[in-house]
């Protein structure tokens, strides 16, 4: 044993030295031996790009095979906090194992795994056991190729040779296909077709953005590879994809035979996890350069380019010059709404909601359903945005006199280039039945205007058009005590049914002692304000842009209402206090937040009876 003592330095914390030697005596415990410590200058040999390490302890382990292997604990200068790791010292050459490294450092825990920092020698007693059996798999040999697959994109990461990133916007499935790739300053975009990658990249950079695109490959296999499939030159690529893509192959003989200056190949199978993507890209000869070689010679030598025979263009194109195995980044839509595992991504990006009012209401409702991946979004505002809006609205002092609505569509659809969002400046009332809102379509109306006037509109183009899609009517109480959300379905109550003929809303969370007049004055005639922030604020656009999720994907038959409160501690502070309407579904004490639905009952509301007279007079 090595007889350097790692315990004394004083730079090392009381807290390191403790579990330092707790760790060393369950080892000894362990193994019946007096476990290693290794030298700074072993540790540098065998781990030269781990620097973190700050000590190891080495045992020695005999295995089913009977060979003895070495096991080196290794652990960082923040552990206990950060667990210890665990090393194969004696290990087989790079990616002949799974979960083994390049220098045999074993991959044991998931990224999100936590462990106990207050036991860190039942930690190290934990990773020992894993490593040993993993090891015990790794020399009975099953799990060796089927792991190689399952997590091929980790595999195919540590044998890359090129670093510029390629962005995939392609639907990650069979069949092989052509692709369209466009290459920008500092990384690729491939889509399916000419169309859909240049509007991505005009939503994404904006109209004068150049879309002009190349052909490219996407190969989709049965299986994902394995690291002997991993091509290193333009001839082993064309062999692989020849065996297990033949469609793909054919595809690359083809394309490569217009001599492009880089060929792409976008490669997808399904791992575990779902389907992932790589790539690799094939450089024309005669743009290839080393530091050993000069430009070699253009494939069409000893022809005229044009009339080069196809045979010897594939032979030569794809031939024993290397190729650059790339990452790939997933930007297609299912992958940013729930990584494609979440089916109801595909019915959100499927549906189209148009959002009255994009104000400190409106604007977060309007980023959330982004978020959530609704497919169009259509966004209207009459106002511009001043300056003291922005310290409780998403947009800040750049979008400063620019109109609501349309400064958020812009920034959203940059933000969000594989949906379709329109800002709109205007009236509700004024650009109901104007066919730019393409109301027929919409799947859900969401107004969130803070107006009477504009609410009221809404609810009777609704009534008046048989409620042909439900209506979202979201809005606050008093310095955001409280909030509503009223869903106006195919039957039940209009939203005038519950609210006066002035808009009060007969339902109230929350009295307040002047009678719900919290309204702060400028010092200008007829300019109000309550002085709440987008904090106060987020539990009520969080609960109206869950209702509007939840109606999108399972619209209610009857008209709902859902409620959130602020905790009564916060109200009473403010001076109010719960109404009488809201005492049965308040919850005891003070620091809770409360939801609750109800009913949105029908009542002889003038909006219903004109609706009536209306359809009976037609």
């Amino acid at each position: 044993m090595l007889a350097v003592d790692v315990m004394p330095d004083p730079t090392r914390s009381v807290a390191w030295k403790r579990a330092a030697l707790a760790v060393e005596a369950r080892l000894r415990a362990l193994t019946g031996q007096a476990p290693e410590r290794v030298d700074p200058f072993e540790i540098r040999r065998c781990y030269p790009n781990r620097s973190w390490i700050e000590a190891a302890w080495r045992g020695t382990i005999r295995f089913s095979d009977g060979a003895d292997r070495r096991i080196d604990v290794i652990v960082s200068r923040h552990f206990p906090v950060t667990p210890a790791r665990t090393a194969l010292v004696d290990h087989p050459p790079a990616m002949t194992w799974p979960h083994v490294e390049s220098d045999g450092v074993l991959c044991l825990l998931p990224n999100l795994a936590e462990v106990d920092p207050d036991d860190p020698a039942a930690v190290a007693e934990n990773l020992l056991h894993r490593s040993i059996r993993l090891i015990e798999e790794l020399l009975e040999g099953t799990i060796i190729e089927r792991d190689f697959r399952e997590e091929f994109l980790t595999y195919w990461a540590y044998r890359l040779t090129g670093s510029r990133p390629i962005v995939s916007l392609v639907e990650p499935g069979p069949p092989s296909r052509p692709v369209r790739v466009w290459s920008g300053k500092d990384f690729d975009v491939v889509g399916e077709d000419e169309a859909a990658l240049g509007r991505w990249l005009r939503n994404r950079f904006g109209p004068k953005c150049k879309t002009s695109s190349e052909p490219a490959v996407f190969a989709w296999l049965a299986a994902p590879p394995v690291p002997a499939d991993y091509p290193e030159t333009g001839a082993a690529l064309r062999e692989w994809l020849g065996r297990d893509a033949p469609e793909a192959a054919e595809l690359l003989d083809a394309q490569v035979k217009a001599q492009p200056k880089m060929q792409r190949v976008l490669i997808g199978a399904a791992g575990r996890g779902g389907p992932g993507l790589v790539a690799v890209e094939i450089a024309n000869p005669k743009t290839w350069r080393s530091r050993a070689r000069p430009v070699h010679e253009p494939v069409s030598k000893g022809f005229r380019p044009a009339a080069t025979p196809d045979k010897l263009v594939k032979t030569r194109f794809l031939g024993e010059f290397p190729v650059e195995r790339l990452a790939v980044q997933r930007a297609d839509p299912l992958w940013i709404h729930g990584r494609g595992r979440d089916p109801r991504s595909a019915i959100l990006l499927g549906k189209k909601a148009v959002l009255f009012g994009c104000g400190s209401v409106g604007a977060p409702i309007a980023i959330m359903l982004a978020q959530a991946g609704i497919g169009h979004l259509v966004l209207v505002d009459p106002q511009n945005l001043a300056w003291p809006n922005i310290g409780r609205h998403p947009l800040g002092a750049g979008s400063v006199g620019s109109n609501k609505a349309i400064a958020l569509a812009e920034q959203l659809q940059r933000d969000f280039p594989h949906l379709r969002i329109e800002g709109i400046c205007g009236e509700a009332q004024f650009l109901l039945d104007d066919d730019e809102l393409g109301l027929a379509e919409a799947d859900l109306v969401i107004a969130a205007t803070g107006s009477w006037a504009a609410d009221s509109a809404i609810n009777h183009w609704h009534l008046a058009h048989g409620r042909p899609m439900p209506v979202l009517y979201g809005w606050t109480e008093a310095h955001a005590c409280a909030g509503h959300a009223v869903v106006v379905g195919a039957a039940g109550g209009c939203l005038q049914c519950g609210l006066d003929n002035t808009g009060t809303p007969a339902f109230r969370v929350v009295d307040w002692p002047d009678g719900g007049n919290a309204n702060l004055e400028e010092p200008a005639c007829g300019a109000h304000y309550q002085p709440y922030g987008p904090v106060e604020l987020g539990h009520v656009t969080a609960m109206i842009a869950d209702a509007a999720l939840g109606t999108l994907l399972a619209p209610v038959p009857l008209s709902v209402h859902e409620m959130t409160a602020a905790p009564m501690d916060r109200v009473a502070a403010l001076g109010g206090r719960w109404s009488e309407a809201w005492h049965p579904f308040a919850a005891p004490g003070t620091d809770q937040r409360v939801t609750a639905r109800r009913d949105w009952a029908v009542r002889d509301c003038r909006a219903c009876t004109r609706a009536t007279e209306d359809s009976e007079a037609a």
